[in-house]
């Protein structure tokens, strides 16, 4: 018997690789940020998403590699664009995984209550914990993860069928204003990152040419119309709890039911993390040794693990959590940030598809750059920080090519 996936199984594969426990707190933060439109921002976002995700997908089924965006646009405008994108991956480690353990303990705290430098030190406790985790190879199995995901999916479905608890503020879509709309956009646009993660599926398909396109797709809608259920959930019952899911879980289900989801949301947290630590380190452990980057980042202990780039990496989050923590950093600030690096990396992925896919796909790859134009307007300001990036490392490498063919010709 085969054991390649189907067209639905691949959008299932798809669902567990975008969902996580930000389904949990995700709409929270949309809700805060854009009212009672928050639910539209949902809705308006999985739309936009959809021709993205074709487009990454018909890339991912013509030209299958593991490097995913930085291979298309090296294939398409060279070695130097191909690496920036690559090294750009990396400069979402400053902001996004700190974002990502602030989003984890805000669980944490609806469990135990702590908070303040507590908080602080039991964040910097666990970054060790992932240290040591890293440095000798361990791996979450993938059907934990997976078990993980359908868990968070099946109590998001238990809250919104179980009918005990009075509406105490019965909410009613209104039309919504373009303001608070684009800015539940730059948030939610988190929930959709790891788009990209398709080409590494792509050989698990039974019909990649056929399937892909429609699994990124059916994946999306529902992953997107769970963000959709959840946020109305969150604007029925609105709670004061720290982590407003928790709140109305233990209003339905019971303390039992709030813990559940305290304890799901901590547990694949750090999951996320891990996996998210393990592959930036091994990505920078690349680049170092193919001379891009220090080749100190590149050595590798007795379990093969790049022990210089795990620490680099710990290293950096630590910073950032106690900045974070003594600045009072906004944890919006943290997500925009990230979803701004995205945001150039998929658009940089848009114009490769313009160059290597066929003149049909063009119309589709137009549409694609224009709804994530739409998306870089949303983060605003905050897109500051990718730009810089993508800059700076495309002049860096840059430089170095020069000195590199200066001391050629010179030798």
């Amino acid at each position: 018997m085969s054991s390649k996936i189907s067209r639905w199984q691949g959008a299932g594969l798809v669902a567990t690789t975008l969902l996580g426990t930000g389904v949990f707190i995700l709409p929270q933060l949309t809700v805060a940020s854009s009212g009672n439109d928050s639910a539209t921002v949902w809705l308006l976002l999985t739309m936009m998403i959809i021709p993205i995700a074709l487009v990454m997908g018909k890339l991912a089924a013509s030209f299958p590699h593991a490097g995913g965006p930085a291979h298309y646009v090296e294939k398409a405008f060279g070695t130097r664009l191909g690496r920036s994108l690559g090294l750009l991956f990396i400069c979402v480690v400053p902001f996004g995984a700190p974002a990502a353990m602030l989003l984890t303990f805000a669980f944490f705290t609806g469990l135990t209550g702590i908070t303040g430098p507590s908080l602080l030190i039991c964040e910097l406790v666990t970054l060790l914990g992932l240290f040591l985790i890293n440095r000798r190879g361990l791996k979450l199995s993938a059907v934990v993860q997976l078990g993980i995901t359908l868990t968070v999916v099946a109590l998001i479905l238990a809250l919104i069928l179980v009918p005990n608890a009075t509406v105490s503020a019965p909410w009613h879509p209104t039309i919504p204003e373009l303001g608070p709309l684009l800015k539940g956009v730059g948030i939610a646009f988190w929930s959709f990152l790891g788009l990209e993660a398709i080409t590494h599926l792509v050989e698990d398909f039974r019909r990649p040419q056929r399937d892909v396109m429609p699994a990124m797709v059916y994946g999306c809608l529902l992953v997107g119309g769970i963000y959709v259920a959840t946020t109305v959930l969150l604007l029925l019952y609105p709670s004061v709890a720290e982590v407003a899911i928790m709140g109305i879980a233990e209003l339905k289900l019971g303390k039992a039911g709030a813990a559940l989801i305290g304890i799901l949301g901590v547990a694949g947290g750090l999951a996320t993390v891990n996996v998210y630590l393990a592959s930036l380190s091994r990505l920078l452990a690349s680049f170092a040794e193919q001379g891009v980057l220090p080749a100190a980042l590149g050595r590798k202990n007795k379990h093969t693990m790049p022990t210089w780039a795990i620490t680099f990496i710990l290293s950096i989050i630590a910073v950032m959590l106690v900045l974070t923590f003594v600045t009072r950093l906004d944890l919006e600030v943290l997500i925009t940030a990230t979803n701004g690096v995205f945001v150039l990396i998929y658009i940089a992925t848009m114009f490769a598809a313009w160059r290597l896919l066929a003149k049909k796909y063009r119309l589709l790859v137009g549409i694609g750059l224009l709804l994530l134009t739409g998306i870089m307007w949303s983060i605003g300001v905050h897109m500051i920080y990718a730009v810089i990036c993508f800059f700076s490392i495309v002049s860096g490498l840059g430089a170095c090519e020069w000195y590199v063919a200066r001391d050629r010709k010179i030798s």
